[in-house]
């Protein structure tokens, strides 16, 4: 089967061809810049421009996983980098509907990413596929990107927007989440009472290669493993995983004097269910936080 992947330099990108290409996949990456990218990725790999999916054919694609966008957390939301966080996933989505769309591609799935961020601030209330979205940024972030993903005409090709939670993994957000605690510095963000939904590295590139493999799956599926946490409850994980303090509380207002609006999806969460996935009957390798962080942080330094 071959895959055509995009968001070459991204985190879940470089993890998700490693993962195919161990598996037998044959790899197409589109990418802007194909000099750069093949300085770091396989050279089994196809490099394809995004400019030639406008004009050349791609039959031989069978599958296509969508995670091209500009990076949320790396800057402070100005209106500027917020315009780019919007434009970066539309762009990206629109111009591979528009080669499926127009013939130059025929996958059986266009597996596209989203963000548990489309539910927007929930409280307590526990969410599945079927609930509505938010209203905030990141919400109407997600409910575009989405609905440009469902633009597919070809009745041969079903879609799939994986709403993904924080992926923990060696490196990635877990990385920059542990370091206070090197110092003795470790605690919640916040109030602590904001649920996080999470998923470990190795179970989200399982549930990709689950949904390209199994053609029943379509529509939004929550990324995430099925037993979300509070903040407080993640950073008193770590804290006993580390054997470290998690004492240190980073409060509202120097969160959000530090981070601006991009503090808001620090400071609330979504409690996200996968009841998709589970229903399809996938298995979670790492259902449990305490053994995500375990694998990761203890065995993976």
């Amino acid at each position: 089967m071959r895959v055509l992947v995009s968001g070459a330099t991204g985190f879940l990108c470089r993890h998700l061809i490693q993962e195919l290409l161990s598996d037998g996949y044959r790899i197409s990456v589109v990418t802007r810049n194909p000099g750069n990218a093949a300085k770091t990725l396989p050279g089994s790999i196809e490099l394809i421009h995004w400019d030639q999916l406008t004009f050349q054919k791609f039959q031989q694609i069978d599958a296509i996983v969508n995670l091209a966008g500009e990076s949320i957390g790396n800057r402070r939301w100005t209106a500027s980098v917020k315009q780019e966080i919007m434009n970066s996933r539309i762009n990206a989505t629109r111009l591979l509907v528009k080669a499926i769309n127009g013939g130059a591609m025929k996958p059986k799935v266009l597996l596209n990413a989203s963000a548990v961020g489309y539910y927007g601030p929930r409280g307590d209330e526990t969410l599945t596929e079927i609930d509505r979205a938010g209203n905030d940024f990141l919400a109407q972030v997600c409910k575009n990107w989405e609905k440009e993903a469902y633009r597919v005409q070809n009745p041969s090709t079903r879609v799939v927007t994986l709403r993904i939670g924080v992926v923990l993994g060696t490196g990635g957000a877990l990385s920059r989440m542990v370091m206070p605690y090197r110092f003795y510095l470790g605690g919640p963000l916040g109030r602590g009472n904001q649920w996080l939904s999470w998923i470990h590295l190795q179970d989200l590139m399982e549930m990709m290669k689950f949904i390209i493999d199994q053609e029943e799956i379509q529509g939004p599926v929550n990324g995430t493993a099925p037993n979300p946490v509070t903040m407080k409850d993640f950073a008193k994980l770590i804290g006993e995983v580390l054997q470290k303090p998690s004492w240190f509380t980073v409060p509202e207002t120097l969160l959000r004097l530090g981070l601006g609006q991009m503090s808001e999806m620090l400071l609330h969460g979504q409690k996200a269910i996968p009841e998709k996935m589970l229903n399809a009957g996938f298995r979670f390798q790492y259902p449990e936080l305490g053994l995500a962080l375990e694998d990761i942080l203890l065995n993976k330094q």
